[in-house]
């Protein structure tokens, strides 16, 4: 079986060639219409996913794998690799979805440079993950720590 980093490394290269696709849909798709010259409301509400989707991946990640002042039941399936995994998964998929948001923005006829910014902020959120290194799959829960 593969590494837990490399697993995740597996998933961001599909990732990647998700965003390949997008890409490609983008800037060699059929479009009947030019983007108009202002933005729609629904327009900006794609603008607003699309920053919610980069913001709340990102701090998603740290609520899921920082350990919670509170005390919590034990749970066998919750250990800090269950979490840490989670987490980065999170992250992976919500940096894919600011470049589903352009490809969204793009359907809707949106401005061309908002979903060239949307396609590029989702490439970079990808480009620059990294996976750390992984917990010890044994390890005790952090519940059993603190008892």
């Amino acid at each position: 079986m593969a590494s837990p980093e490399r697993q995740l490394r597996l998933v961001q290269v599909a990732c990647a060639l998700f965003l390949g696709v997008c890409v490609l849909l983008i800037h060699f798709g059929h479009r009947n219409l030019e983007p108009g010259g202002s933005m729609s409301f629904r327009q900006f509400l794609v603008v607003a996913a699309a920053i919610w989707s980069a913001v709340y991946g990102f701090t998603l990640q740290r609520r899921i794998v920082g350990v919670s002042g509170r005390p919590q039941a034990q749970s066998e399936r919750s250990t800090p690799f269950s979490r840490w995994k989670t987490g980065h998964t999170a992250r992976l998929w919500s940096a894919t979805a600011v470049c589903m948001w352009g490809l969204v923005m793009y359907e809707i006829r949106g401005p061309s440079w908002i979903v060239d910014s949307l396609v590029a902020v989702g490439v970079i959120l990808l480009a620059i993950w990294k996976p750390g290194t992984a917990p010890q799959r044994n390890s005790p829960s952090d519940s059993e720590l603190r008892s």
